[in-house]
């Protein structure tokens, strides 16, 4: 995700520059016909553009509005699971109740299932190898176990509720206090099932395509109807304009995949090691990891 306002302008060129490019020829060729091979005929009404250009903005309008509440969806998931990351570890601290020797043990290992927990995610929604980071904060057997489900996440998330379980079986905690890490568990699940959702999802294909077609006819027609009029000043307003709906175009075919590791996904690596640091500070652990910084303008 960019964490600056600044960027690149080839990185504003990048994905789209082949598709502008083309229109612009494509006008210089029309002005070419329409100017010194005497094809009138190519004039075509500017009131017909004008219509296609306004359903186009507001078919853009849409997608472009659909595709950002995905990205803030996500956003605002993850910005609950750090939330409740650091909530289900204090509350372990204030309501299990045993030696302290015993009780730093199943803190500490719960602490770790939920870093664990958190990188596993992270590496399911990008569709990376998942115990990687995830498999340091992990017991052999713990490991072992994970390893044997699709779903590795689900299986750390059982895991953490085996160990609060346990702990309330043997008298550590009071029925109404694990009712409420209960209820913290039930929280990080839903946001797990909403990140699924999200990545599971995909945006209407149909509706994408007819964004693409009318995009196309729009462009193929918008010099035709400019030509009579402005001449060769036409092709260069055909570039900005084409460059202006190829551009939020590519904004909403990026925001509506945020997880997919581009430069405006969700910072959800990132967003892990903050979570690790902060857990491992609570805990008191020795070695803290550095925080991830951005690189480039964006932080992943």
């Amino acid at each position: 995700m960019y964490v600056k306002e600044v960027f690149s302008i080839w990185r504003l060129l990048k994905g789209i520059w082949v598709g502008v490019l083309a229109v612009t020829s494509y006008a210089a060729f029309v002005f070419y016909l329409y100017q010194y091979e005497n094809w009138h005929f190519l004039v075509f009404p500017i009131s017909i553009i004008s219509i296609v250009g306004t359903a186009l903005s507001l078919l853009l309008g849409f997608r472009t509005n659909s595709a950002y509440d995905r990205w803030w969806e996500a956003r605002r998931l993850w910005g609950a699971i750090v939330n409740d990351s650091r909530t289900l570890v204090r509350q372990s601290i204030a309501i299990i109740k045993t030696d302290p020797v015993e009780k730093k043990e199943i803190i500490d290992n719960i602490a770790h299932l939920q870093i664990a927990w958190c990188y596993a995610l992270c590496n399911t929604l990008r569709q990376e190898t998942v115990l990687v980071d995830a498999n340091l904060h992990l017991q052999p057997e713990e490991l072992d176990f994970v390893s044997k489900h699709q779903n590795i996440p689900n299986a750390i998330i059982l895991l953490l509720e085996k160990r609060i379980t346990s702990a309330y079986d043997k008298g550590y905690i009071t029925p109404i206090l694990f009712q409420s890490l209960d209820n913290t568990l039930a929280r990080l699940t839903d946001s797990m099932g909403g990140c699924e959702r999200i990545k599971n999802t995909i945006f209407p294909t149909q509706y994408s395509f007819y964004v693409h077609l009318t995009i196309f006819i729009f462009t193929l027609i918008l010099p035709m109807g400019l030509i009579d009029s402005i001449g060769r000043i036409a092709i260069p307003i055909t570039f900005v304009i084409s460059f202006l709906f190829f551009y939020v175009e590519g904004i909403s075919y990026v925001m509506q995949s945020p997880f997919e590791g581009n430069h405006n996904d969700i910072p959800m690596r990132s967003l892990s090691r903050t979570i690790e640091i902060n857990l491992l500070q609570t805990i008191e652990a020795d070695l803290i990891p550095d925080k991830i910084l951005p690189k480039d303008g964006y932080v992943m």
